[in-house]
């Protein structure tokens, strides 16, 4: 178990445990007393007594004689077992005992055993016990040998101190101290790809910008007109990737997109147009449906998330390869299917794709990217309440698609 894991890591199993010296004189001290009335006068009323002062107790506490039959037990202590043993039963009343990392505890290797055979207190371990019902309680275990006048051994007692709520407010301290760390790490390495993304199209746009500035009226035609297309094109995916991040971010918090009705059919070829525009050298191939399919959508996000598709596509495909977009149709589902002859993916990296800041490595070796135009796809279509999911092409290359509920009753709207 993680929890184990992480107690197990913590080092030794012996703990320092603070105890209340007085309250435990007191309890050991009552338990002598009780366990050896037979050596004593008055023994009902003092039996009573020292009964009643154990049974009143707040925390489980019970003795054994010196062979480790149970004795004597209080109600703390049937509480905490989840069970009542008979008496003498030997060593403990629990069920089951593990040590703090986990591992199995016989009954005659427990810390009271341990007091008994070596005729002395037992302190600093920490231990878990199974109750009946499965569930299990972390506690430390006080065994103190009992003697008689002469100072021989006549038995032990046990106090029981629960320490559940303590440990798993300890580990949940150390799962959120752990939670940060990642997180921090996470950070920085988001931080180091943004700005390793955003400084190469800028120093583009402020390199190019500075010599059309100062020297355009001595560059050629064909100069100036690169020049100026390194700019749009640099801008053009500055944008992008701050229009990911804001759409990341936005989603990411819980904001809602204003749907209306849309004809899908529309916004899948609209998207496909001003990708054409901006890339003219890639062909994309569009099979879609006669029928006018009607989702309730934000139409700007939706055409955003085709973008980021073809995109990667574009990104990731060799040049003289086409893309292909399918609309279909699937039960009460509208399917939107972008295939490519690229890298391809692995099976494996399917569902890490759209995890933020994810890249394979074979997407690390063929091109740039900070790994948020999948993330900002997932988050689009699970807002509208879709489906995305990522799978291996036959014969090569990938295939991402995403499903919209169809709305009801506007199949037929034009």
């Amino acid at each position: 178990m993680a929890l184990q894991a992480r107690r197990s890591r913590r080092g030794p199993q012996l703990e320092t445990v603070a105890e209340s010296d007085s309250t435990l004189i007191s309890i050991f001290d009552a338990a002598r007393n009780m366990i050896d009335l037979p050596r004593r006068s008055a023994v009902a009323r003092g039996g009573l007594r020292y009964r009643d002062f154990l049974d009143a107790l707040g925390v489980a506490v019970y003795t054994t004689d010196a062979d480790g039959r149970i004795t004597f037990y209080n109600e703390a202590a049937a509480t905490f077992w989840g069970r009542r043993p008979e008496l003498g039963e030997e060593w403990c009343g629990s069920l089951r005992l593990f040590w703090s990392d986990g591992r199995a505890m016989r009954h005659d290797e427990c810390p009271m055993a341990i007091a008994l055979r070596e005729n002395r207190p037992v302190r600093g371990y920490e231990a878990i016990v199974e109750r009946p019902d499965g569930s299990r309680m972390s506690f430390v275990p006080y065994p103190t040998p009992l003697r008689d006048d002469d100072g021989g051994l006549i038995g032990a007692v046990n106090v029981l101190i629960d320490v559940t709520d303590r440990r798993q407010a300890e580990d949940d301290l150390i799962a959120s101290a752990e939670a940060l760390r990642g997180s921090s790490a996470v950070k920085d390495e988001f931080l180091g790809l943004v700005s390793h993304e955003l400084r190469t199209p800028v120093t583009t746009i402020f390199g190019n910008a500075q010599v059309l500035r100062d020297k355009a009226d001595s560059l050629g035609e064909v100069d100036r007109r690169s020049m100026v297309s390194d700019i749009a094109e640099d801008s053009e995916r500055l944008l992008g990737i701050i229009e990911n991040l804001l759409l990341l971010t936005r989603l990411g918090s819980g904001t809602k997109p204003d749907v209306e009705p849309q004809v899908l059919n529309h916004v899948v070829r609209r998207a496909i147009d001003a990708f054409n525009r901006r890339h003219a050298g890639r062909r994309v191939l569009f099979d879609g449906v006669a029928k006018q399919l009607i989702v309730d959508a934000d139409r700007t996000n939706i055409e955003l998330l085709i973008d980021n598709l073809l995109s990667n596509a574009d990104k990731y495909s060799p040049p003289a390869t086409d893309i292909d977009v399918v609309l279909q149709v699937k039960g009460r589902e509208a399917q939107v299917l972008v295939r490519d002859r690229g890298i391809g993916l692995c099976e494996d990296d399917a569902e890490a794709l759209f995890a933020p800041f994810y890249r394979s490595v074979t997407a690390k070796k063929q091109a740039n990217g900070i790994g948020v135009g999948l993330a900002v796809c997932k988050r689009v279509i699970e807002s509208h309440d879709g489906r995305i999911w990522a799978k291996p092409r036959d014969g090569g290359g990938s295939e991402f698609g995403f499903a919209l509920p169809i709305a009801n009753d506007r199949e037929d709207l034009d």
